[in-house]
This record gives C-alpha cells, structure tokens and sequence, in this order.
C-alpha cells in the first residue's frame, strides 16, 4: 500500500496540470481580496452604495474577519479545482491505459482506487491550508495598511472555531470531489469526471432554486440535495458576509435552509455513496485496452 501511495503521489505532484490549477486557484483568492479591497475603497470615496454594506465589505478582509470569508472563498474556488484534478488524474488511467498496468501490479483493485483517493484527498486538504495561508498574508497586508492590525482576537474559542469551519469546508467539498472520482471511473475518461462534474454543481443549483419556488413537497427535495447543504456549511463560519447571506438577513429569511447537522449529515451520506459505488463501479469493469 506504501508503494501505491508513493506512486500516486508522485504523479499528482509532477503532473503539470495539476500544478496549473493550483497556480490559478492561488491566484485567484489573492485577486479576489485585492479587488474587492480596492473596489471598495473607491466607492466609498465617492459615496456610493449603502456605507453599512460597505463597511461589512471591508472588515471581511481584515485579519479578524478573513477566517470566515477565507472559508467562503476557499469554498468557491476549491470545489472547482479539486473536481478538475481529481476527474483529470482519476480519468486519465483510462485515457493513458496506465489504469491495466497497476490493476495488473495490484489484482486488488479496491487497494489501487484507495491509494488513489488518499494520496488525491492529502493533496487537496494541502492545497486548501495554502490557500488559507495565502488569504491570510494577503488579509494582513491589507489590515496593515488599513493600520488595524491587531491580534488580540487570537484565543483558543477563535482557534476552535476556525477548525471548525475548515472542517465544515472539507464535508463541503467532499460529496463533490466524490462524483468527480465516480464519473471519471464509470466514464473512463477525465472529461467524463470533470465536465460532467461540474455541470451538475451548476445546473442542481438552478434546478434546486426552481424547486424551491415550486413550494410543496417539491421545495422540501433541495434540503437533500449537495448545492443547499454546501451553501449551509459555506455560510456557516458567520463573518461579515455570513450575516449578509445568513442568521436573520432578509436572504436566510427568503431561502430556508436546513440546519448544519442536517447538512453534514447529508453530504457525508453523498460523498460516501458516491466513493463507495466508484469502487463496486471499477470491480465490475472489463478494462480492455482503450484504443
């Protein structure tokens, strides 16, 4: 198992691809503080909008508030990287046939599958502590020359509670990486598992939405559904925008949403289905050569 985690490894972290999205994933939580930094400070200068909203705007990128925000931002963007190298490195076994050379190194395919999801699942979780540490130097830059730096909010209750939220974004995220896994398994193919992937993150949330809207027990199906539950736990941290999109803003007050054990409990339900029927999903597999 040592020497399938050591291969697993060494291909995620030299395969270029991988190494592209993680720069843009970076890249893009930094982006998205300097803009809205900057956007904010302009329209406060030249008096628009609501100066409430802009304040709460602008204390979400402060070194107290960046956990919660970092967690909504990590959210956003990591769903979508992880299903990208994960379909990518599930799918292209396929594609490259290198999935009939371990499969026959190691007849035991589930042990295969799982050095696989454990070495991609260790990578992921790096991958989202360095975008945190990435939010978290570019929050204190902006704090510092806001001249608000100040650490005295650093106590064990704000420690507990960021592990937490970190916690709450891998059950987020889970359920999605897992359907990446299982379509790129049943769909021999990394397009399979990232395409197929992400248009069901798109499209359930539009489909959930007019669910929703149709009231009855059709509004009742979205709460079992990933794009509400993810939504729950992404808000759940509070901070500047969580009282925006949750608690008793008029938006958690127009959209009900289900509670976080409820939301942790059916995405971990998702997530194990989806791993689980990957692994019956390649037991069952005839794996000809894919010409």
């Amino acid at each position: 198992m040592i020497a399938l985690l050591s291969v697993e490894l060494e291909k995620i972290l030299r395969r270029r691809l991988n190494q592209v999205v993680l720069a843009i994933f970076l890249s893009l939580l930094v982006l998205v503080y300097v803009l809205l930094w900057l956007a904010s400070d302009v329209v406060s200068e030249v008096g628009a909008g609501d100066p409430a909203t802009i304040a709460r705007i602008r204390a979400s990128l402060y070194l107290q508030e960046t956990v919660p925000f970092a967690m909504l931002m990590l959210y956003t963007f990591g769903f979508a990287a992880g299903v990208v190298v994960v379909g990518a490195n599930v799918g292209s076994e396929y594609g490259w046939n290198t999935i009939r050379t371990l499969t026959a190194a190691e007849p035991r395919r589930w042990r295969v599958l799982l050095a696989k999801y454990v070495a991609l699942a260790g990578v992921f979780v790096a991958a989202l502590l360095l975008g945190l540490a990435a939010t978290l130097v570019t929050s204190a830059v902006i704090t510092l020359s806001a001249g608000e730096f100040d650490l005295g909010f650093v106590d064990g209750p704000y420690l507990r509670d960021s592990a937490y939220a970190f916690l709450r974004l891998l059950v987020g995220t889970s359920p999605y990486l897992g359907l990446a896994a299982l379509l790129g398994v049943y769909g021999r193919s990394a397009t399979a598992g990232i395409a197929l992937a992400l248009g069901v993150a798109f499209l359930e949330g539009i489909v959930g939405g007019l669910m929703t809207l149709a009231g009855g027990w059709v509004a009742d199906i979205p709460k079992y559904m990933l794009d509400t539950n993810g939504d729950t736990l992404a808000i759940a941290g509070g901070g500047a925008f969580g009282e925006l999109f949750g608690g008793d803003s008029p938006l958690a007050q127009a959209i009900e949403r289900p509670s976080v054990r409820h939301a942790v409990t059916v995405l971990l339900c998702w997530a194990t289905a989806f791993v689980a029927t990957s692994f019956w999903v390649l037991r069952k597999q005839d794996l000809g050569y894919e010409g």
